[in-house]
C-alpha cells in the first residue's frame, strides 16, 4: 500500500526557523522538475545507482529508510525490496507519480512525501538509513541530515566533486576529502574521489564523490 503525504507546511513558519527557499522558488522548482520528468526521453539514468546496490550489503534489512530527491523512485525501491520501511521526499507531483507506479510495479510498500527538502523536518535521531544520490544542492544541509540518524544508522552519498564541469552550481559540489572531514566522527566504511562514471551529468565519466558511513551507537 502507498502512501501520498502532501508536506509543504508554511503555515508553520511562526514555530520554525525561516526557510532557506520561499514560496515562489518552490513552486518554479515544481514546475521545472516536473517538465523534466513529463520528458519522453529520460536525459539521466532511470537505472538504481550501482554504489547504492553495492551498500546493500552492510544496510539492516529492517527499519526506517530516507531517499532524498528521490526523482522517480529508482533508488527508493531497491531501500524498500531490501526490507526498510521507506520514505522517498521530492518537490515534484511527475516524480512522485512515477515513483509510486514503480513500486506498484516492483510490488513494495512506499511512502511519497511531496515537500521541499530545504524546510522538510527531518527529525533527529528518526532514520536507520538516509540516501542522498546525486542532490548536491543538499551540501549544507548535511549536519542537519547526520543528526537525524539513528546512532548505529548510516548514510549513503554519491554526488559531484569540484572538477565536475557544468551541472549543479560549483558552490554545491563536494570539495576533495570535504566528506571525510564532515563525517570524521562516524565510521566511514566506503569513501571514492575521482574521475569515475556518473548517473547524471550527460558525459561517460565525471568527478564523483561516494561515501557509505555509520553513526557510532550510543554507549
Amino acid at each position: 500500500m502507498i502512501f501520498c503525504l502532501v508536506a509543504l507546511a508554511w503555515s508553520a513558519l511562526a514555530q520554525n526557523p525561516p526557510p532557506t527557499t520561499q514560496p515562489a522558488d518552490v513552486e518554479a522548482a515544481r514546475t521545472r522538475w516536473n517538465e523534466v520528468y513529463q520528458r519522453p526521453k529520460p536525459s539521466f539514468n532511470v537505472a538504481p545507482n550501482t554504489f547504492l546496490k553495492r551498500c546493500l550489503e552492510r544496510l539492516p534489512k529492517e527499519g526506517q529508510a530516507l531517499d532524498i530527491a528521490m526523482g522517480q523512485g529508482r533508488n527508493a525501491v531497491v531501500l524498500a525490496r531490501h526490507g526498510l520501511t521507506t520514505t522517498g521526499i521530492d518537490i515534484s507531483d511527475e516524480a512522485l507519480r512515477q515513483a509510486e507506479a514503480l513500486a506498484r510495479r516492483e510490488g513494495v510498500a512506499l511512502r511519497v512525501v511531496q515537500a521541499d527538502v530545504f524546510t522538510f523536518d527531518y527529525g533527529d535521531k528518526r532514520w536507520d538509513v538516509v540516501s542522498l544520490i546525486y542532490f548536491n544542492p543538499a551540501r549544507p544541509m548535511l549536519e542537519k541530515l547526520k543528526t537525524a540518524v539513528k546512532p548505529g544508522g548510516w548514510m549513503v552519498i554519491e554526488g559531484f566533486g569540484r572538477r565536475k564541469q557544468g551541472g549543479p552550481p560549483d558552490d554545491t559540489k563536494f570539495d576533495t576529502n570535504e566528506l571525510l572531514r564532515r563525517f570524521a566522527d562516524w565510521h566511514i566504511y566506503e569513501y571514492h574521489d575521482g574521475d569515475d562514471e556518473a548517473d547524471w551529468g550527460g558525459e561517460p565519466r565525471a568527478h564523483v564523490i561516494r561515501l557509505l558511513a555509520q553513526r557510532p551507537a550510543e554507549r
